[in-house]
């Protein structure tokens, strides 16, 4: 049986098709609450995954800046580290000061 991660796809596929979540378990998350909070924010600009320096290979294939419409969920579904996912939301800011 091959893994998801071998096959080639960009990593915003590869987080939403690597596990069958339950969206709704999902969507009152304290990850999806912060993510919402952070879409409806207009002086968001993009949102970025961070991860630890020692996050697992699956988190730290997801560390980026993304769209705010295409951000994968968290915690990510494959993570192996033994603390469990620690990759968190980031706001990139257009403009800091009004």
């Amino acid at each position: 049986m091959t893994s998801p991660l071998d096959r080639k796809q960009t990593v915003p596929e590869l987080a939403f098709q690597i596990k069958d979540r339950d969206y709704e378990a999902w969507a009152n998350s304290p990850a999806a609450q912060a993510l919402k909070r952070l879409q409806a924010n207009p002086r968001v600009k993009y949102i970025v995954i961070a991860v630890p320096p020692d996050a697992c290979p699956a988190c730290d294939d997801l560390a980026g800046t993304y769209p705010k419409d295409q951000v994968p969920m968290l915690p990510v579904a494959f993570c192996s580290h033994p603390l469990g996912c620690r990759a968190y939301y980031m706001p990139y800011l257009d403009d800091i000061y009004p």
